[in-house]
């Protein structure tokens, strides 16, 4: 909570500048009832597709702690995208294990995250990612398709390699 003291200051120096009686009622303000900030304007954001508004009208609701969680999730959700498609994947990252991290029971943002790991690199990552959605949802068929993908993957790596090693040491 900040300090009204220099309000308070200010507010009597000015009135025996001007000659005005002193006055604390007038010095001293209630501060403003809970000014929430409406989490429809990264909803309204989001329907029209508007990256720029996503990022400062999500990024709004993300840092207000006054707002509900779900809220807050959904809007680290939307921001995160449009980190990725942006390339951004740290970003993407930072956000989307927030969302996690507040509501670990979201099987979208375990899987877009774990896309990310993929296109990074990171499969082992990601495939705990693909996993924790589809524990969360069987039916998630985005998730169920990146694991599947992912083992598919993996599976012809662990096949090559030894291949790979015969080759190098006959």
């Amino acid at each position: 909570m900040q300090s009204r003291f220099p309000t308070l200051v200010s507010a009597v120096l000015l009135g025996a500048t001007l000659g005005m009686p002193f006055r604390i009622a007038a010095a001293v303000q209630e501060p403003a009832a809970d000014q929430r900030l409406d989490a429809g304007v990264c909803a309204v954001a989001v329907a029209a597709g508007d990256a720029e508004a996503i990022i400062g009208k999500c990024g709004a609701v993300i840092d207000n702690r006054t707002m509900a969680k779900a809220d807050r999730v959904h809007a680290l959700i939307a921001r995160a995208g449009v980190f990725a498609r942006r390339g951004q994947d740290q970003r993407a990252l930072a956000d989307y294990s927030v969302a996690v991290m507040l509501d670990p029971a979201q099987p979208n943002a375990f899987n877009l995250r774990g896309e990310i790991f993929r296109r990074r690199g990171d499969r082992p990552r990601a495939l705990a990612d693909f996993r924790a959605a589809l524990k969360l949802d069987p039916h998630h068929a985005a998730a169920r398709d990146n694991y599947r993908s992912l083992v598919r993957e993996l599976e012809r790596i662990g096949a090559r390699m030894p291949l790979k090693n015969k080759a190098r040491h006959p």
